[in-house]
């Protein structure tokens, strides 16, 4: 089985990488609006048409803080003949739909009180891990998000107009969250649930901001804009062996270097970022727990890293459902509701490639690209 995915090249200004990619990839892109069109509610989220409307209280945020991100929109939406509020809305997906763990009191959004609308969701998505060894800097990721992207995924290779190259793969209605640069770092992005989640720069949006960082230095500063909607964890490496893993809330933050692994899914693991944690899901703990004993068990064997994270992505631990790390959707969920591995991806940022699929890593067969 492979699910395929379009390859994309695009250069120059940020609005013109942008409006490149709209042009290239319209047709998922306006099937990627019309999903969650039908589905938002469903999701977790308001309705589209109100998800539109509270999405126009984030750009301005947006646009004073990460400017030319915002013209990537921009020109995204020009390029497929989209509104920009009907694109920013997909975008703005962990802020519309994943406010709250559904178990934590006072669980909504930031603007349900003038809604009526509760924001409850899975407090799932996204498990990552890093290896730093002799002869090895590897970053592994499974993004999980909603399955009916699974099957618009775009392979984008980006040379913005200061000549940075970045290879990602993303849902073609979305900016990319995750991926590599050529200034040989990598980043994985993880969705965590704080209590003090606000309107503010889209985390999305601060996550391609990252994929420009020349260090993890800098990856740091642009991931902790004084200004930004919510949290998010963020595991970054580079060429150097530098393992860093970034914890963030809306106005909090936990950094750790790391010797040579680590692992995250989708809560806070710092101990001074536990006050901001409201997720409850037993999910998200088992994953972590599961990836860390794999993670342990084979580097004490000697396994070969690459084979090894290959193998972590591929676990379902006897499950087939989001308990796993490779996750599959619940057919019985409403269709709005059924989360997956949409791709998974192991970066190397030594030789600067990534291994990708689309959809759950233990069907699908990896491909192999380059800067």
């Amino acid at each position: 089985m492979c699910i395929p995915f379009v390859e994309i090249e695009a250069k120059g200004s940020h609005r013109e990488i942008g409006r490149q990619v709209g042009e290239s990839a319209r047709e998922l892109i306006v099937a990627g609006i019309a999903y969650y069109e039908a589905w938002h509610e469903t999701m977790g989220g308001p309705s589209f048409a109100e998800a539109e409307r509270e999405g126009l209280a984030y750009l301005p945020f947006a646009r004073r803080s990460l400017p030319r991100i915002v013209e990537q929109l921009e020109g995204m939406a020009e390029g497929a003949d989209v509104a920009l509020g009907k694109l920013l809305v997909p975008n703005l997906g962990e802020e519309l739909t994943c406010s709250a763990d559904p178990g934590a009191p006072g669980a909504v959004g930031p603007h349900a009180a003038a809604s009526g609308l509760p924001r409850f969701a899975h407090t799932e998505h996204c498990t990552s891990l890093g290896i730093v060894t002799d002869g090895h800097r590897l970053l592994a990721h499974n993004e999980d998000w909603w399955a009916g992207d699974v099957d618009k995924n775009v392979l984008l290779r980006m040379t913005t107009d200061d000549g940075t190259e970045i290879l990602a793969m993303t849902s073609a209605c979305l900016l990319p969250p995750t991926g590599i640069n050529s200034h040989g770092i990598a980043t994985g992005g993880n969705t965590l649930y704080g209590n003090d989640y606000r309107v503010g720069v889209p985390n999305n949006l601060i996550r391609r901001a990252i994929l420009e960082a020349r260090t993890l230095e800098e990856a740091c500063e642009r991931a902790l804009l004084p200004d930004r909607a919510r949290g998010s964890n963020h595991t970054l490496i580079d060429a150097d062996g530098r393992l860093w893993d970034l914890e963030t809330s809306a106005t909090g933050h936990a950094l750790v270097r790391a010797d040579d692994r680590v692992v995250h899914t989708n809560h806070f693991s710092a101990p001074e970022m536990a006050g901001f944690e409201v997720s409850t899901s037993v999910g998200t703990r088992h994953r972590l727990a599961r990836a860390r004993s794999l993670l342990d068990e084979g580097l004490a064997r000697g396994d070969d890293p690459r084979a090894l994270l290959t193998t972590i992505l591929a676990d379902h631990d006897g499950r087939d459902d989001c308990m796993s790390i490779c996750c599959h959707p619940d057919e019985s969920a409403p269709v709005g509701e059924r989360d997956m591995t949409t791709a998974s991806m192991i970066w190397d940022v030594e030789a600067l490639t990534v291994e990708v699929c689309a959809g759950p890593p233990c069907q699908n067969e990896r491909q192999s690209f380059a800067l």
